[in-house]
């Protein structure tokens, strides 16, 4: 059954949409046609919401769609990162980047525990405004911003660019092999020195959209921002669900000369026809 990554505005307007639509798009998920996929960004999106109780029913929905959840961005990307360093220590690995919603929020909290999409969204509106999916959120937002003023000053030159997601990668490598092996820095190097960006798919994708957006200099607000880590799903998913023109656009711009598969992208229209109720 095809994985349908859902945008936040989906998610948004079809809990607004009439009943009927709704129990369509769970009737779909509970006989297998599709299997919707969401982000952590969707919590972060209903703890933030100004009426804590639509937040709490757009939860409810989210959790009715019997959907898998894919991890957060910086563990999605450690994933990658050990996964593609793994196999170049001729160990066998496949990168677990969707899970259920109790493995992301344990990967989240690090604790395991029963949860679901609404414990998990009142946990964070306890928490506060400085909850810890919005304080990363807002550190990447932040850092992008000031280095997209650098890119287009001309303070950052692709070379630098290549150095620093090296450096980047280099961070998220582990420190021994699931066996308890200790890895040598030696072995790091050589990895890293014949490693490319797209050989990490999900990372590749952000950061190719992070330079698009430099280079056309989109306005990023944090929503738009918000919007933009859901690309990570890309490599992952059979079709991303977006009415967002821009975002459309910048799928498009990026996506030319990929070495590896990604997602379709669908309309609500289009999701519509593909899959009438």
């Amino acid at each position: 059954m095809p994985f349908v990554f859902c945008d936040l505005n989906f998610i948004v307007t079809a809990h607004e949409g009439p009943d009927a639509y709704k129990q369509h798009l769970q009737q779909l998920a509970g006989a297998g046609t599709a299997t919707f996929v969401l982000s952590p960004m969707h919590w972060a999106e209903a703890a933030e919401d100004a009426n804590p109780v639509r937040g709490a029913a757009k939860t409810d929905f989210m959790d009715a769609l019997q959907p898998r959840w894919i991890y957060e961005r910086r563990s999605v990307q450690r994933r990658e990162a050990t996964a593609a360093f793994l196999r170049f220590l001729k160990i066998q690995a496949e990168p677990q980047l969707i899970g259920s919603v109790v493995d992301v929020i344990a990967d989240l909290s690090g604790v395991q525990a029963e949860r679901n999409s609404r414990d998990f969204v009142a946990h964070l509106r306890g928490i506060g405004q400085n909850h810890p999916l919005k304080q990363s959120l807002q550190q990447a937002f932040d850092s992008n911003r000031v280095s997209g003023n650098r890119f287009r000053a001309g303070k950052l030159s692709p070379d630098f660019l290549r150095r620093m997601e090296k450096r980047y990668i280099q961070g998220l490598l582990p420190t021994q092999t699931p066996a308890g092996v200790v890895i040598d820095g030696d072995s790091k190097r050589q990895f890293l020195d014949s490693s490319k960006l797209t050989d990490f798919p999900a990372f590749a994708v952000e950061s190719l959209a992070t330079y698009d957006s430099w280079r056309e200099n989109r306005q990023m607000n944090r929503n738009n921002f918000m919007d933009q880590q859901h690309l990570m799903a890309l490599p992952y998913v059979d079709f991303l669900l977006t009415d967002d023109a821009k975002l459309r656009a910048l799928i498009t711009r990026i996506s030319p000369g990929l070495p590896f598969p990604i997602a379709t992208l669908l309309t609500k229209a289009d999701f519509d026809t593909r899959y009438p109720a």
